[in-house]
């Protein structure tokens, strides 16, 4: 099998912004023995990052998974081409260039499922639950329980990545309990975990995923376990328009569920480091 964990220079697509991104459908494919789709991506920590010439992290190692199972189970022979985002921070623009493409074009990154978004794009099955972290610089004192975040942190202001879940959390909660709230937008969580590292008048909320980078890259930073927010699931996203979905669906709920193998828990233990399959655990009991 070809390697799938392929060099960017040699696969990126040259598409504008503006150009819409396209593959082929899945009848196509299957009916022709062989077809070329398209994936684009948000970096997202140790999901999905640039390795060198490569992208690599436990979407990519999922994918290839993927791509596996239908070539090996289906017959078919797959090329895949990889649009190269403008800004692969932006998870607007990831997100648009996904609902806005057509046929076989594939969105990787930790994109939180949500009803909204259901009305928007396709879903595969949940590859990963989630914990979104609530984050402060060190100087600020624990925050004793989430009813009392309005008190506790006032005067304080959240920031937060643009077109994100953490970005619709933060005006649910300056609606629900906490009016003073004031709210900054920004382009990518690291921008956000920079600034709370820098200002004990910031706080934050970061996917898992995000969470691992800051922990890395900033040293005067603090989980509030009392902010934890569980019970959020990731999915790759498709076109509406896409017959990709039921064989994504197929490779996922196979023999009991992809994300219940060895296989899976494997993937995520060399994506991630055992330590932090350790912490995950911890936080979710």
């Amino acid at each position: 099998m070809k390697n799938l964990i392929l060099l960017l220079a040699a696969i990126f697509i040259s598409i504008t912004a503006s150009a819409q991104l396209s593959g082929d459908s899945w009848k196509a494919t299957k009916s022709k023995g062989s077809g070329e789709v398209t994936i684009t991506y948000n970096y997202s920590g140790k999901f999905i990052y640039d390795n060198g010439n490569e992208l690599d992290g436990l979407c990519i190692k999922i994918w290839d998974k993927f791509v596996e199972y239908v070539e090996n189970t289906h017959n078919v022979d797959l090329k895949v081409n990889v649009h190269q985002p403008k800004d692969a921070v932006d998870f607007s623009e990831f997100y648009n260039s996904v609902q806005n493409g057509k046929g076989g074009v594939f969105g990787l990154a930790d994109v939180t499922i949500t009803q909204a978004r259901k009305s928007e794009v396709q879903f595969s099955p949940s590859f990963f639950s989630n914990v979104s972290i609530l984050l402060t610089n060190k100087a600020v004192p624990d925050l004793s329980d989430f009813n009392n975040i309005g008190s506790e942190f006032s005067g304080m202001t959240i920031i937060v990545q643009s077109g994100t879940t953490h970005e619709k959390r933060a005006k649910e909660l300056k609606a629900s309990s906490f009016p003073s709230l004031k709210i900054e937008s920004v382009n990518s969580f690291k921008e956000c975990y920079e600034m709370v590292n820098q200002n004990d008048n910031y706080f934050t909320y970061l996917d898992f995923s995000s969470y691992l980078s800051a922990i890395e890259d900033a040293r005067n930073i603090k989980r509030h376990p009392a902010g934890d927010k569980t019970g959020e699931e990731f999915g790759f996203i498709m076109p509406k328009n896409s017959d990709w979905g039921p064989v994504m669906n197929e490779f996922f709920n196979r023999n009991g569920g992809f994300t219940n193998t060895t296989e899976y828990k494997k993937i995520v233990a060399n994506s991630l480091g055992n330590h932090v399959v350790s912490m995950l655990d911890a936080i979710n009991e």
